[in-house]
């Protein structure tokens, strides 16, 4: 097991092994036609721009997303200046808080899907399997946008082989495909969740299936690249008057970071370019194919099934 960092309680990378990291550079390393084939019958290849069809009249609209930003930044302007006449007033700063958040977000929204960029949140998954109002939401977009930012870093430093929305689109599929139940189910209900959990490490054991740890480690070996690793360390408690605390011991933070310390898991790194996985993408190429079986436990049950039903046929006539 690697070392502790002795400042920061962490590894370099989080990662348990050298073996790791080179499986963690190795994936990184994965070209876009190894992930996005062509079907047999040459209906469901999958590319960076594709539309996925006409816009649902449900979706949210990008442009009326990115044409808050400056309402926005003008609340904040407003909230700021009655922050400074009432320095004091906790309402005010929380209001102030706000919308400084709001429009740090929709700044990086703009920098990643503005008017010049090459993505579009609807361009993620096939039209099928997208939420009511889609993903043009301001949490959505933005949590999509940092992804974006961090695999871009990567891509630019010759550590990121795939375009980053291509990647972050695999990693989102693979997810979809592995957390389905019954052949032609859709992650309509939860794909949200995929979105707003897929590169995060916590606690909650329901937000924890929609994780996928090589995003994770992804976003943590960018971090390490832009010498901004040190936010991911623990969090240090805040002692009321006397700024942070710092005199824990340290045998109790190697405790709790390792307790918490996120690995490649083999569910995420196994089986990358399963035939699942672009069944859930294609569906919306090929309307009237087969319902598609996903592996699995699901995927056993769901061939036994459907062996003793042509049996029967068989039987019957």
């Amino acid at each position: 097991m690697a070392a502790f960092h002795q400042t920061t309680g962490i590894t370099p990378l989080c990662l348990d092994t050298e073996e790791d990291v080179a499986t963690l550079e190795r994936l990184l390393m994965t070209p876009f036609e190894q992930v996005y084939k062509l079907s047999p019958d040459g209906k469901t290849y999958v590319e960076p721009y594709l539309l996925l069809g006409t816009p649902e009249s449900s979706w949210d609209s990008l442009d009326a997303l990115l044409a808050r930003q400056d309402p926005e930044a003008e609340k904040k302007r407003e909230a700021h200046a009655h922050l400074q006449r009432n320095p004091n007033d906790k309402a005010l700063q929380k209001v102030f808080k706000h919308y400084s958040d709001n429009s740090s977000k929709f700044k990086k929204i703009r920098d990643i899907f503005g008017e010049h960029g090459r993505y579009h949140p609807n361009q993620l998954i096939g039209k099928r399997c997208l939420p009511e109002q889609g993903l043009c939401q301001m949490e959505a977009m933005y949590k999509l946008a940092c992804k974006i930012s961090d695999l871009q870093c990567l891509q630019n430093n010759g550590k990121l082989m795939m375009d980053p929305f291509d990647f972050i689109r695999w990693r989102v599929i693979k997810k979809a495909a592995s957390l389905l139940v019954m052949p032609g189910d859709t992650p309509k209900p939860f794909l949200r969740s995929i979105v707003y959990r897929l590169g995060d490490d916590c606690n909650d054991i329901k937000g924890k299936i929609y994780e996928d740890s090589v995003m994770r480690q992804a976003a943590l070996l960018s971090a390490r690249e832009r010498n901004l690793l040190n936010s991911y360390g623990p969090r240090k408690k805040f002692i009321k008057g006397g700024g942070r605390q710092t005199h824990l011991p340290f045998r109790r933070v190697i405790r709790n970071v390792q307790a918490r310390r996120p690995r490649l898991l083999s569910g995420d790194v196994n089986n990358g370019t399963s035939e699942a996985s672009r069944q859930v993408e294609g569906q919306q190429a090929r309307p009237n194919a087969v319902p598609p079986i996903y592996t699995g436990i699901n995927d056993y049950r769901a061939r036994q099934q459907q062996r003793l039903q042509a049996q029967r046929r068989e039987n019957d006539k």
